[in-house]
């Protein structure tokens, strides 16, 4: 935000006819470059006074301070940031959207939190108000993204690291510049997609797969707007290893079948979005009974290298910070569970178990593992824990004699 961005309003409003409309600016919301990093940045007049806001946490911060200067004329500096790529579509975004409400509402959450500080949020009666707008402004039903967001929102706040809820927040500042962005591109359009629903994702972006072979491995109910909102099921491909989800709201329906199965898939669609994908099955058939080749296979095709793990999940915990939960099935080289599980790789690498998330599930696996269970793979949601990568685990597999054993 500096001096050429002024210049290029200037020269637009040279073209524009009824420029001398009456009007009163209360609110401003602008992305900041300053120090290497950019923040957005939130200038509000109420009842006279000014207020200042930033995603940093700083009210008077150097990013503070760049769009005071930038809002007063005072910034002479020249934008240092190559332009943006023209995009092939554009659009008109009204103040009367549900879009532009809904983004409104998201920077009045992401103020309400910034204000308090992410440690005394669950206090907060400013941030539950802001977290209300939110909800109203996303409509009725909510979209499966959107209502995912609240839920771990919500989770992260009252129990979580503030690192997560932080980073939760940092895709929810994403969604909202995207909701005002007039310029139309692929990552703009696949992130709304992902937020709000599949409608926004162009054709050209869905994936068809055709003739694979897949197992359920589990199933769980997420909590969105309400608890257990949204059943997911875990898919891996047995030909690729790759895993795919297949969300059913609560009073939508999805395929048919019980879990474990094995789901010969004719024809699907794969979304772009966040880890893992979201699969439609179009055209297939189910089998209940999980034939053992099947469940060898799993365990060929289920994760050794922990590093390449690791790495995969900050890909995607980058890209989309606030929805992504990668699911995987790994295969320690050894574990040890003297003092707490963790799984260990051939190269020394390390996972441990997320006890706060699912303490039932941790539990049963604990008493699994004093009854003498020595794990092929384990299967579960992947969060971390500053450096150290953790699986909340729901699925195990193990050998009991000469059978396996789920």
């Amino acid at each position: 935000m500096s001096a050429p961005l002024r210049e290029a309003v200037a020269r637009y409003l040279q073209t524009v006819d009824n420029v001398d409309v009456e009007g009163s600016v209360r609110r401003i919301t602008m992305d900041i470059e300053a120090l290497g990093r950019t923040e957005m940045v939130t200038l509000s007049l109420r009842d006279g006074e000014l207020q200042c806001a930033s995603t940093d946490g700083k009210d008077d911060g150097p990013h503070v301070h760049a769009a005071l200067a930038f809002v007063a004329g005072l910034d002479g500096r020249h934008d240092s940031q190559p332009p943006r790529p023209e995009t092939t579509a554009r659009r008109t975004i009204t103040e009367s959207s549900p879009q532009h409400h809904l983004a409104e509402a998201l920077d009045e959450l992401l103020i309400a939190v910034t204000r308090v500080g992410i440690d005394k949020a669950r206090y907060a009666p400013s941030v539950d108000a802001a977290l209300k707008r939110v909800i109203e402004a996303a409509g009725s039903p909510m979209a499966a993204g959107l209502g995912r967001f609240v839920g771990r929102l919500r989770h992260e706040v009252l129990s979580g690291p503030p690192r997560r809820a932080a980073r939760i927040l940092e895709g929810a500042s994403r969604l909202a510049q995207a909701l005002q962005d007039e310029s139309i591109s692929r990552e703009t359009e696949e992130r709304i997609s992902a937020w709000l629903g599949a409608e926004g994702a162009s054709e050209g972006a869905r994936k068809l797969l055709s003739d694979r072979t897949m197992v359920e491995v589990g199933r769980e109910w997420l909590s969105g707007n309400e608890r257990a909102a949204v059943e997911r099921r875990y898919l891996v491909d047995l030909d690729s290893g790759a895993v795919y989800r297949e969300d059913r709201p609560r009073h939508a329906t999805a395929s048919l079948g019980p879990c474990p199965r094995l789901i010969h898939v004719g024809l699907a669609e794969s979304e772009p979005g966040p880890a893992p994908e979201r699969l439609r099955i179009l055209q297939y058939e189910v089998r209940p009974e999980v034939p053992k080749a099947s469940w060898d296979r799993l365990t060929q095709v289920a994760r050794r290298s922990f590093a390449q793990l690791t790495e995969g999940y900050r890909r995607s915990v980058g890209a989309y910070p606030a929805l992504a939960e990668p699911f995987a099935l790994i295969a320690p080289y050894r574990s040890e569970h003297k003092d707490g599980f963790v799984a260990i790789d051939a190269e020394g690498h390390q996972v441990v178990l997320e006890r706060s998330e699912r303490r039932g599930s941790v539990l049963a696996f604990y008493d699994r593992l004093h009854g003498g269970l020595e794990p092929l793979w384990i299967g579960g949601r992947l969060t971390d824990l500053g450096n150290a990568l953790c699986i909340s685990p729901f699925a195990v597999m193990d050998r009991a004699g000469t059978y396996v054993r789920l």
